[in-house]
Parts: structure tokens; C-alpha cells; sequence
């Protein structure tokens, strides 16, 4: 059958087609389909039509397929069958999975944030693979030529196809070495600024929102160290005279193994959002759904003992 010919056809005529062939019994089928004896009576006749064929005779037993329609019923049936997983979205059994997963985040996110995630993952469906991409500042603005299932990031201007629910907060704190003075001594807003400042960069900007801080209070400080991943510049600082301000969530994950000592960032500050965030196209997905709420609750749990480590 040609598309022109397919779409001129009531396609909503091949269930009552497969009830007939089921119950044989109009009174039985128009019960099932909740539909009166005479509409019934309609619909079989239109279908005789559209096949061309009488498709069932009268006996005392009730309805009697023809040999056309008995040609028909399996591949009716199975075309139904198909249909409707065509219409109705697949389940999606995380034990039975073997999806492949983009998880876009930044080498905080994957050391501070991911390992109950993958721990997680693990026991729940052991047979889905995940891959982690570098976060970049750009990259929210390509979600949807990027093929990336999931986000971990702070969002200011997200594009409108984007989607995002928060997870947890976190605020600013610096880390310096064991061995700086400013370890035993602490800092003030005016001392920070003089000194010599190391900065995580993920894109090449030349600022980070700090120093949007500190010109809001007139102040300028210095970056004697520009370096694109969190856990590189921690090694560095941890060997140097500079002062980091990071997250507190990695500053209170790392700080020991790295000897270094947590300061209070010297002024106030509104704190920022993690969230996850993905493309619209995913938002339906029964697979990206179950991945996003593992996500969503492990990283909420991970964010609430990390603020109550802060609070402590």
C-alpha cells in the first residue's frame, strides 16, 4: 500500500479488527472496545470494504473468518504489537541496560561529586558504560550538537532549549600552603587582594567571578598563576606562596591530601548553585529520566554533607 493510499485509511478500524478475530462474537468485542453492537456492526463493514473481502460469515457459533481473514490475523496482530511499542515508550530496566551515558563535568565534579554516582551505577545497572567530557564554559550553549546526556555545572544563562534542576549550594573559601604565614595569621578583604593569586580557568577567561567581587569593592588582585584544571592548581599552591579560592566542597575533599590549610574567603558572598542540566530532546527519555533522578539524589545527598561539613 502506497503512503497516499495508507493515510486515506482509518487505521483506527484494525483493533476492532483484531477483537473480531479474538472474540468472534460481536456482543463480546463491543463490550471490549466499549462500543455499542451497532457501531460495531459499522466498523466491520467499512473494514469489508477496505479489504475487499466479506472477512467473517454468520454461524450459530457466532463470527467465522474467511481465508483472507485468517491470512490477516497475524500480521495484524503483530503489527498492532509493534504500533504500540511505536506509540508507548519503551521501560527501561536499569539491571538489564546497556546504555552508554555523556556526563559533561569538570575534574571537581568527577573527584568531589561522581564517585557515589558511579558507585551507584554499579550496583544498579552494571552493564551501562559512562563517559566523562571536560567541562567547558562554552559548552552549555552546545548541548545539543555536543551528544551529551548530562551536565554538572553552575548555571547563569542557560539557552532556551536547556533544562536544569539544582542539586545543592556551595560557597568560596581559599586554600593556601601549610607553610604560608597566612595559614596562622588568616587574611582580611585588603590583604587577600595584595596577594598573589592562583586561578582555575576552563576556557581561557582572564577573570574569574572573584575578581567581579573584589571590583565591586574597588579592588584588584593579582593572578600570578592561570591553570585549567582544579586539582592540578591545588598541587601547585600547595608548593607555592599563592592563594586559591575554590569551592568548598573541594577544598574540604583535597585539602589534606595536599597539606593545605582552609581560610575563610575574607568578604560576604551569595554562594552559587550546582546544577544538572541537559537538552530538551532528552526530556522524555524513560533512560535519561532514570538517569538524571540517580544523579539528582546522589548528588543532593553528596552537596547536604559537604554544607553541613561547612556549617559544622
Amino acid at each position: 500500500m502506497s503512503i497516499a493510499r495508507l493515510s486515506a485509511a482509518d487505521l483506527n478500524l484494525l483493533p476492532v479488527f483484531q477483537v473480531l478475530l479474538e472474540e468472534r462474537n460481536v456482543t463480546r468485542a463491543a463490550g471490549r472496545l466499549n462500543l455499542t453492537q451497532p457501531a460495531i456492526s459499522r466498523n466491520l463493514a467499512r473494514l469489508r470494504q477496505l479489504f475487499n473481502d466479506p472477512l467473517f460469515t454468520r454461524t450459530p457459533k457466532g463470527l467465522s473468518p474467511t481465508p483472507r481473514a485468517e491470512a490477516l490475523a497475524s500480521k495484524l496482530y503483530h503489527s498492532l504489537q509493534e504500533l504500540s511499542l511505536l506509540i508507548e515508550p519503551p521501560l527501561f530496566i536499569p539491571s538489564q541496560a546497556q546504555n552508554t551515558f555523556r556526563l559533561a563535568t569538570t575534574d571537581y565534579g568527577t573527584q568531589v561529586l561522581l564517585p557515589a554516582v558511579i558507585s551507584r551505577l554499579r550496583r544498579e545497572a552494571p552493564q551501562v558504560d559512562l563517559e566523562i567530557i571536560p567541562w567547558q564554559e562554552n559548552l552549555l550553549h552546545q548541548l545539543d550538537q555536543e551528544s551529551i546526556d548530562l551536565a554538572i555545572c553552575t548555571v547563569t544563562d542557560a539557552p532556551a532549549a536547556v533544562h536544569g534542576r539544582g542539586v545543592g549550594d556551595d560557597k568560596f573559601v581559599c586554600v593556601v600552603s601549610a607553610a604560608n604565614p597566612l595559614s596562622e595569621s588568616g587574611i582580611d578583604l585588603q590583604a587577600y587582594a595584595r596577594q598573589p593569586h592562583a586561578l582555575i580557568t576552563m576556557g581561557g577567561a582572564r577573570k574569574g567571578a572573584i575578581d567581579y567581587l573584589l571590583e565591586e569593592q574597588g579592588l584588584a588582585r593579582r593572578i600570578a598563576l592561570r591553570v585549567p584544571h582544579f586539582v592540578a592548581a591545588l598541587s601547585l599552591v600547595a608548593q607555592s606562596d599563592l592563594i586559591l579560592t575554590i569551592p568548598f566542597g573541594l577544598a574540604q575533599s583535597c585539602a589534606q591530601h595536599y597539606q593545605l590549610k582552609i581560610l575563610p574567603f575574607p568578604m560576604e558572598q551569595s554562594g552559587f548553585t550546582y546544577s544538572i542540566v541537559w537538552h530538551e530532546r532528552y526530556m522524555k527519555d524513560a533512560a535519561h529520566i532514570w538517569l538524571r533522578q540517580l544523579v539528582f539524589e546522589e548528588l543532593t545527598q553528596t552537596l547536604h554533607k559537604l554544607k553541613t561539613d561547612f556549617t559544622a
